[in-house]
């Protein structure tokens, strides 16, 4: 997930600039995308923390924390590839690769073992 921030998401062909998670311009209508990657980076290393710690509480909050990843990255999907016209843009690898990322990620979180505290 984290290195996908940094492949290319889309390309304008019209302003001849390639977007990622970090890098994006400010077009000249005032429309800025702003740098999805920095929250996607930040979410990724919280859940891979809370993936380590052997806790109840600790599972729950990944389970939230990583459905709220997928949520923000359908939401940059969205944004970053709304176009208005058709070959506007090109979706390039790295925009597909965080959201199959998300998934798995949000379906590892469900399905991660619990050997850590266990309630009689």
């Amino acid at each position: 997930m984290l290195i996908s921030c940094f492949l290319p998401w889309i390309y304008f062909p019209a302003i001849n600039e390639t977007f990622t998670g970090f890098h994006v311009t400010r077009f000249s209508t005032g429309n800025y995308y702003g740098k999805a990657g920095w929250t996607i980076s930040a979410l990724t290393i919280v859940n891979f923390i809370l993936m380590l710690i052997p806790k109840v509480w600790a599972k729950r909050l990944n389970i939230f924390l990583s459905a709220l990843l997928f949520a923000f990255i359908l939401r940059t999907w969205v944004i970053f590839t709304g176009a208005l016209f058709e070959g506007e843009i090109e979706k390039k690898a790295g925009i597909y690769l965080i959201v199959i990322c998300s998934i798995t990620m949000l379906i590892a979180s469900v399905f991660v073992p619990n050997k850590g505290e266990v309630k009689k």
